[in-house]
């Protein structure tokens, strides 16, 4: 019982390792993440402010720095330096999982020489590691932490290279030029009529008072440069017209200067606000996803998967993106920041895409109800997603919900369909059980139980085994009951201890629960 209990906290210390992992890797390498593109604003100010003292003795001018500045930039370079090399090491653990990738080579290699299979198996497991050391990115981020090591210093080359980590974090800035683009003709109208308002009104003023020898206006850059400082209401002083017609002139310069910076600064922030709407309502473009879960439409089936994702932090594992025409506001749950919503109609191709479907391990579309659709026409359109999905996605685990029995073959034997679920069947048949059988439906509800649930796992991960005894005996030694195969998505129940295994079985298994030795 002691070794269980000891199994089970290890278990549980590595599923929080693991989750860690996950959220540094959202944070570090997601480009669909939020906190990524938090932490790229953050990254960027610190590479930029990081960069102000090499940028400055690169500039032609004699110019020295105050000395406190100079002292304070190097002190600062230093814990920059340091934080980009914990950064790195830290993008090259969360690039994949050393330990998993070791024990899936180890089992696959076929030589039964362990020092062969270990050797095999780190070199397999390295890989991904070296792949994306590889990377542009991570031949960047590398060259801009070599300065830690103080004889490279002298090479300047070597920190100026630092301002290239500003393409990586080129997420906030991608934003903004967004942004602008959307507006792009009403910003270029306001800046050129801002432009246009200060070069005649500047001309004009250095006219009055270039003839009244004011000799503060000395050119007509001067009045350029005044005119500028005048309608931005910074307003030096250094510069001023002393004639009645300049003053006047001035005043009305002020007045529509006013307006026009109000609209150019109303335009900006309308767009940056519009651009954050778009995000919160579904229009964000996903296809830089991997093997994440697309749920199309919306209905208590969703909503009851929704939550046990989110009990589960399995969320925070894989990305989970839910397609719907519902506006979220209507889903009923409070969605967190690691669930995508898309919003659109997930028949059309191009809302698939844009949630990168082509590359979605698993896909669940649930028979999402609209005024004026029949049962057979809400089939229909899960049929016809269904066989969009396998066209752009012929890997992908695909599991349906229908409502209308007649259409469930369809779905298993034409559109090889993995799982398929008829509405309101499951639930008939458990409580029809419970009838026969008191306690059936406590016993059903604890095999699917978050934490003392059903586990599945490839019986190669675990190790040999020539048959189904000889995994019982193993698997009863950690506190685990396997209760069935899948060989090829079909599922062997309780098979006999003679019933032989191969290479690519999964087996469930059901956890020790409460009791005493």
């Amino acid at each position: 019982m002691k070794k269980i209990i000891e199994d089970r906290e290890r278990l549980k210390l590595q599923g929080r390792v693991r989750v860690f992992k996950i959220w540094l890797y959202n944070i570090l390498e997601n480009e669909n993440s939020p906190y990524n593109q938090i932490y790229n604003v953050f990254a960027l100010f610190v590479v930029i402010t990081s960069s102000i003292g090499v940028l400055i003795e690169l500039t032609p001018l004699e110019a020295k720095l105050p000395p406190d500045l100079d002292s304070f930039l190097r002190e600062y370079e230093e814990i920059v330096l340091i934080f980009f090399v914990v950064e790195y090491l830290t993008r090259l653990w969360v690039i994949s999982n050393f330990t998993d990738d070791f024990k899936r080579a180890y089992y696959a290699y076929e030589k039964p020489d362990k020092l062969s299979k270990i050797i095999f198996a780190v070199k397999e497991a390295f890989k991904p590691k070296i792949q994306w050391m590889r990377t542009p990115y991570a031949i960047i981020d590398l060259l801009s932490i070599l300065p830690i090591i103080r004889p490279l210093r002298a090479f300047r080359i070597l920190r100026v290279l630092r301002l290239l980590k500003i393409i990586r974090y080129g997420g906030a800035i991608k934003s903004f030029i967004f942004a602008i683009k959307e507006q792009a003709y009403l910003f270029l109208f306001i800046f050129f009529t801002i432009i246009t308002w200060i070069v005649i009104f500047s001309l004009l003023v250095y006219i009055f008072e270039y003839n009244a020898g004011n000799e503060l206006f000395v050119s007509m850059w001067h009045a350029i440069y005044w005119g500028i400082v005048t309608i931005s209401t910074v307003g030096f002083g250094d510069i001023h017209p002393v004639t009645d017609p300049g003053r006047i002139i001035t005043s009305i310069m002020i007045g529509g200067g006013i307006v026009l910076v109000a609209a150019l600064t109303g335009t900006f922030s309308a767009a940056l606000v519009s651009r954050l709407m778009t995000l919160k309502e579904g229009g964000l473009k996903m296809e830089n996803l991997e093997n994440h879960i697309v749920i199309c439409g919306w209905n208590e089936t969703a909503e009851e998967i929704m939550e046990q994702i989110l009990s589960m932090k399995i969320e925070k594992e894989k990305p989970v993106v839910i397609v719907t025409n519902l506006p979220k506001s209507a889903i009923g749950i409070e969605l967190p920041r690691d669930i995508f919503y898309k919003r659109g109609d997930f028949i059309q191709e191009n809302i698939l895409m844009e949630v990168g479907i082509e590359k979605a391990e698993h896909v669940v579309i649930v028979a999402e109800r609209e005024e004026g659709l029949s049962e057979r026409n809400i089939d229909a359109r899960t049929a016809l997603a269904s066989m969009l999905i396998k066209t752009l996605n012929p890997d992908a685990h695909l599991y349906v919900e229908v409502l209308l029995d007649e259409d469930a073959d369809i779905f298993q034997k034409r559109m090889r369909v993995r799982e398929v679920i008829i509405h309101g069947q499951i639930l008939g048949k458990i409580m029809f059980t419970s009838i026969l059988n008191p306690g059936a439906t406590s016993l059903i509800k604890t095999l699917v139980d978050k934490e003392r649930g059903i586990r599945k796992i490839k019986v190669s991960g675990l190790g040999k085994f020539a048959n189904f005894g000889e995994l019982l005996l193993y698997t009863r030694q950690y506190g685990y009951l396997p209760v069935a195969i899948e060989r090829r998505g079909k599922i062997h129940l309780n098979p006999k201890d003679t019933f032989i295994l191969e290479k690519e079985d999964f087996v469930f298994l059901i956890p020790a629960g409460g009791g005493e030795d």
